[in-house]
């Protein structure tokens, strides 16, 4: 059992990080990097140089200026002409405003006509029913003789509401 646990540890030891050590290659050795470094200009050269990247950088503003400019106007005639159509439109919207106000007079008129068509339309219709109502009665009181006595009574009556019912339906 010794044996066994001594050949495994072996193992894990050798496959793992331990086991990696480098003794067949020879170790590197730190080399330093030359740092080369500019001999200072005079001052006059310094200032030299800081007025030629002063004079770059002030064409490139100038650009930019120009193209800012030129945008500042673009957005000024669109703005313009935002104006107008926003007028343009106002004058739209006020006419559909008195448009829809006219419109919803006539549909009112139209609706007043159509209540009052319905009206009269139910008022004789129940005219209607009530004279078919009569001519049912006056119908039964003439078929009356043929009925038996208790079922004769009902007959204008009947006469009556059927009478009245196929002129409403039919109506």
């Amino acid at each position: 059992m010794k044996k066994l646990l001594a050949i495994f540890l072996l193992l894990i030891l050798t496959s793992t990080g331990y086991s990696q050590f480098n003794w067949l290659k020879p170790r590197s050795k730190h080399q330093t990097v030359p740092v080369l470094v500019e001999k200072s200009k005079t001052p006059i050269q310094d200032a030299k140089q800081i007025v030629k990247e002063l004079q770059s950088e002030l064409k490139i503003a100038k650009s930019e200026n120009v193209k800012l400019k030129d945008n500042l106007s673009d957005a000024n005639a669109n703005l313009k002409n935002s104006f107008s159509q926003i007028t343009a439109l106002k004058k739209d919207i006020e006419t559909l405003k008195e448009w829809g106000i006219v419109q919803q007079a006539e549909s009112q008129k139209w609706l007043e006509k159509y209540t009052n068509a319905i009206k009269r339309y139910h008022r004789l219709k129940w005219i209607a029913a009530i004279i078919a109502g009569a001519v049912g009665i006056l119908l039964g009181l003439q078929i009356m003789g043929f009925f038996p006595p208790p079922y004769s009574l009902l007959i204008p009556f009947g006469g009556a509401g059927l009478f009245a019912t196929l002129v409403w339906v039919f109506l």
